[in-house]
């Protein structure tokens, strides 16, 4: 990571970028916009905002290097959500699915429909079934009944 210096007829502003590969190309990502140097300088009670920027960005590298940077997520309260938009993403089966699968109980489904000749289908109802009451024991609202 490096300490970039912007500076407009008006104000000097600081941001630590990073260089990253995207598809094979060297682009520059910025990380985090640390203000003017004014802003700082109001902040630090007078410090040198500079020498402060570097300080920070040798830390952030360090934290990098270790894999323990902490990522802000920046949300607007005034930006207004596209209606219907899907912004939750339920992703704890898969770890469940992987066991599922290992452990071939998929195949005994597919047996037992296959001898008994069944109408529906008995894995994903199985996994379903399996999946909910491992990730919400105290759910009672998922039933067989539910599902068929």
């Amino acid at each position: 990571m490096q300490l970039v210096k912007s500076e407009s007829k008006n104000a000097t502003s600081l941001y630590v970028t990073k260089s990253v590969r995207e598809n094979g190309k060297r682009t520059t990502k910025v990380i985090e916009r640390l203000g003017t140097v004014a802003d700082l300088e109001k902040k630090l009670d007078g410090a040198d905002p500079i020498a402060w920027a570097e300080e920070y960005v040798k830390e952030l590298t360090r934290l990098d290097k270790e894999g323990r940077r902490e990522i802000m997520v920046k949300y607007s309260p005034v930006k207004v959500i596209d209606k219907d938009e899907k912004r939750l993403y339920m992703g704890g089966y898969l770890f469940l699915q992987k066991i599922y699968y290992e452990l071939g109980i998929d195949k005994i489904c597919q047996a037992i429909t296959k001898k008994y000749a069944y109408q529906y289908n008995m894995d994903a109802i199985l996994s379903r079934l399996l999946y909910g009451r491992i990730l919400f024991p105290t759910s009672k609202g998922l039933s067989i009944n539910n599902l068929i």
